[in-house]
């Protein structure tokens, strides 16, 4: 099942709803390397453990599945 990232703008009564891009968890990205390691950000000296639920606004869905 896909999750999406979606923009909700408007006022109560009148919400439009409008899909910005599918969102892609770590675990399907093509910057994931396991181990709590993503190539995108390097996790050196001061970056976060990236979990494999995590997803970010540069996650790019691998080719190979």
């Amino acid at each position: 099942m896909s999750e999406y990232i979606v923009r909700e703008t408007g006022y109560p009564g009148t919400i439009k709803q409008e899909i910005v891009q599918e969102l892609v968890r770590c675990k399907d990205c093509r910057y994931w390397y396991g181990d709590g390691y993503c190539n995108k950000w390097d996790n050196g000296p001061g970056h976060p453990e990236v979990l494999e639920n995590d997803f970010c606004s540069m996650g790019e869905r691998r080719e190979d599945e």
